[in-house]
């Protein structure tokens, strides 16, 4: 299945369902939140089903981040005007989007309720990673690092840039002795740390 029939499959299901509760002269307004991933996406889609429906319809989309919008989506965190948090259990948008899956006990407590969802892939994307070594060159002769290396790196199993399996695979690496690495990770329900 191409994305153009995925798209136009969750598109005449999400558009039939709630057309069919929409009263013809108000517009149909349908919100979603989550990870800024796939934002451009969800934004180029939303533009083409605006320009081709047939009904009065408000589409939207906001790039909070994948912890935001599952939160919300699942009625979890949800600032109150003197402050606090509370978890209302009640959607704040109609659809979520993130890396992280929901958990089974929070999908659990939904259906608990009779409410029932799905989660579908459907962007498929890279995380990167960058460094900033002095005197390493970028491109075909700069730093080369397998995946058990970065994880290695990100356990903290591998500490310096002169160690000797990052040595192996770059033989022309040139580091003063015992250069630390010093890693830096994204936090707060950002999904690249999950």
């Amino acid at each position: 299945m191409n994305l153009r029939t995925a798209i136009s499959l969750v598109g005449t299901a999400l558009f039939g369902t709630l057309a069919a509760t929409a009263a013809q002269d108000e517009p149909l307004i349908i919100s979603g939140s989550g990870t800024t991933n796939p934002s451009k996406c969800f934004w180029h889609i939303m533009a083409k089903m605006t320009e081709q429906i047939k009904i009065p319809t408000r589409l939207t989309y906001r790039a909070v981040g994948s912890g935001t919008g599952q939160k919300e989506f699942l009625g979890k965190g949800i600032k109150l005007p003197d402050g606090t948090t509370t978890d209302t259990l009640e959607a704040y948008n109609d659809f979520g989007s993130g890396d992280i899956p929901i958990s089974a006990g929070d999908k659990e407590a939904w259906n608990d309720k009779g409410i029932h969802f799905a989660q579908l892939p459907f962007v498929l994307s890279a995380v990167s990673f960058f460094h900033s070594i002095p005197g390493v060159p970028s491109g075909e002769m700069g730093l080369n690092m397998t995946a058990c290396l970065l994880a290695r790196v990100f356990s903290a199993d591998i500490t310096t840039w002169d160690h000797e399996d990052i040595k192996e695979i770059n033989p022309g690496l040139n580091v003063p002795k015992n250069t630390p690495i010093y890693v830096g990770r994204r936090g707060l329900g950002s999904s690249s740390t999950f």
